[in-house]
Order: C-alpha cells, then sequence, then structure tokens
C-alpha cells in the first residue's frame, strides 16, 4: 500500500528513491491542500496517531490520517487500528499510480530527457554552489548533478538525502498491512491509475523555471536536515494532530509546481471520497487510511463528505 499520489509516485520511479519534501515559499504554486479546516484539526482523546469517523444511520468508516514519512524504527500504539480492523468488511488505501514492466523502456527514455542540454552550473549559477554543496552532504562528492536538468538534479538530490535520512515511506504502511492480514480485511485502493501517462507530461511539458522550484527546494530540505520530519512524525503517532499537520510539506508544493499536478491532487482527493460513499452503501464498519493533509484540508477529503451528507467526528470524541 501506498500514501502517494500518481504524481509523486511517478516522479519516485523516475528518480528510483522516495521524493523528500522540498519548496519555495515564495512562488505562487496551486496548492489544493494549502490551507486546513481548523475545526477537523483536533488532537487526539484515544492512544495513539488521530482518527476521524465518518458515518451514517447503519455504516461507519474510520479514517487513520497518515504522515508521508516517518524515522525508520519508529514505534506507535496500534490498539485502535487494531480493535476497527476486526470484523471491518474492508480497507481503502490512496489511489495509486501503476508502471509494469513493459512500461520500463519508457520510463529509462523520459529519465534520459531529464538530463541537462547545457551544464547544471551555468542554468542556475545562483544555486550551484548550494547544490554543490548539498550533494556532497548526501555523500556524492562527484560532481554529477552537472549533467541533470534542474528537475532531474532535484531527484536525483533527493533519493540521495532520503536515503541518508533515516526516514521512510514503507512505514506505517507495512503495519496496518499486516494487522489488515491478521484480521482477513481485504485493502482495496481507491483508485488505480497507469503511471506512465502522467510521466511523461512531468518530464515533456514541465518548464525550467518549475524544475529550478523543486531543485530549490530540495536543497533547502537538505540544508535543514530530516528533523523537522522526524518531530512532525513523532507528533502523529502521539495524537498531536495540530503538529502532525504542520509537518514539511515542501515536496508536495514542489510536484504542484509542474504541470497538471494541482488538478490532479484534486482527482485523487475526488477518488478518495467516491470510495468512502460507495462503502458507506454496506451496512457495518470500514476502515480508511488516507494522507493526513488531504483529510483535513480545505475543500479537502472530509469536507467533501460532510457536504455529502455524512456526520464527520473528530479525534476528541471519535471512539
Amino acid at each position: 500500500m501506498r500514501r502517494c499520489f500518481a504524481a509523486i509516485a511517478a516522479l519516485a520511479v523516475l528518480a528510483a528513491a522516495p521524493l523528500v519534501r522540498a519548496q519555495n515559499a515564495g512562488q505562487p504554486i496551486d496548492d489544493p491542500e494549502a490551507n486546513v479546516v481548523e475545526e477537523l484539526v483536533v488532537n487526539a482523546k484515544l492512544p495513539g496517531p488521530a482518527w476521524w469517523k465518518v458515518s451514517d444511520g447503519d455504516t461507519t468508516v474510520y479514517i487513520l490520517g497518515v504522515p508521508g514519512a516517518v524515522p525508520k524504527g519508529m514505534t506507535w500504539d496500534t490498539s485502535v487500528l487494531d480493535r476497527r480492523l476486526d470484523g471491518a468488511f474492508t480497507l481503502i488505501t490512496p489511489p495509486q499510480a501503476r508502471a509494469g514492466l513493459t512500461d520500463l523502456p519508457a520510463l529509462l527514455s523520459m529519465r534520459s530527457k531529464l538530463k541537462a542540454d547545457r551544464p547544471l552550473d551555468q542554468v542556475a549559477p545562483d544555486l550551484a554552489p548550494r547544490l554543490a554543496r548539498a550533494w556532497a552532504a548526501t555523500g556524492h562528492k562527484d560532481d554529477d548533478w552537472k549533467d541533470w536538468k534542474p528537475l532531474g538534479a532535484g531527484l536525483m538530490l533527493a533519493g540521495y538525502a532520503v536515503r541518508k535520512s533515516g526516514l521512510t515511506d514503507a512505514e506505517p504502511d507495512k503495519t496496518i498491512e499486516k494487522l489488515a492480514r491478521k484480521h482477513k480485511v481485504k485493502a482495496k485502493p481507491a483508485a488505480v491509475y497507469k503511471a506512465m501517462p502522467m510521466i511523461k507530461t512531468l518530464v515533456k511539458q514541465h518548464s525550467e523555471e518549475a524544475g529550478l522550484i523543486c531543485l530549490e527546494g530540495v536543497i533547502d530540505e537538505v540544508e535543514a536536515g530530516p528533523e523537522p520530519v522526524r518531530r512532525a512524525a513523532r507528533a502523529w503517532a502521539n495524537g498531536e494532530v495540530r503538529a502532525a499537520v504542520h509537518a514539511p510539506r515542501q515536496g508536495q508544493r514542489c510536484v504542484m509546481a509542474l504541470p497538471g499536478m494541482a488538478e490532479e491532487f484534486r482527482r485523487m482527493s475526488a477518488a478518495q471520497v467516491e470510495a468512502v460513499s460507495q462503502a458507506m452503501k454496506t451496512p457495518g464498519k470500514a476502515v480508511a487510511v488516507f494522507s493526513l493533509r488531504g483529510l483535513v484540508a480545505e475543500d479537502g477529503v472530509l469536507e467533501k463528505l460532510r457536504a455529502r451528507g455524512f456526520k464527520v467526528t473528530t479525534p476528541d470524541s471519535a471512539n
């Protein structure tokens, strides 16, 4: 199970590594998750991470909001998750973007298109000294960064930084999947899409300006180090929603600077809303696991579900 939206998954395929969070705060970006609904950002009363509850007359869907990355080896209280999976008729997971083996030649071709036409230190002379230091900080002493376009260099640097950071995006997914198998609850993504069309759009249509936004943001993140993400992950594990929801989210903003990505995020949000709405037609209880920020964003998953007439209960009273 993966929490990444199609755009992030596509970029991760190209970079052969998870994408870290990066941003350029001064750049105007169409960001569907820029703002949150304050009344939904409530700390949990139950042990462990926060849950929201969506219900009607005879169905309840418990929704766990999850972060994009956590420290490797971090433990968290799974007692509420264990209880809610017991007897659940389904586990709804985020939309997935998939690329098969037959897409490998095209993927390699797309990746090659991120190679620079001229040295990157000539394209971005102001960023070059910082990029060289950030590149070296991830353990790479060469100057191969010069061979990439801004977006390509940002993705490569992002992948290197994640491997060195001690963070992982494999959790809490693995733990959730393990408990779902224990309770014989089948996981089903809210939607499944082909990754290749999105990858082609990103690579062929992105502007140099958008690539520079991402590159500068990744450099900012490397310079800041992984501790802000670690703090947010620990807050998530303790049900401290306000601290967790304001985690560094620069990678999302970086992606949204690219062509079509804001629309893609909205499409993924709509797919999650529809999946929960369909589950509400079956009496009983279900569990859903979605991105924390996307849940509580303005015009996000929970607001849209409430607009459809479902009752939304916040973590201070969900049980």
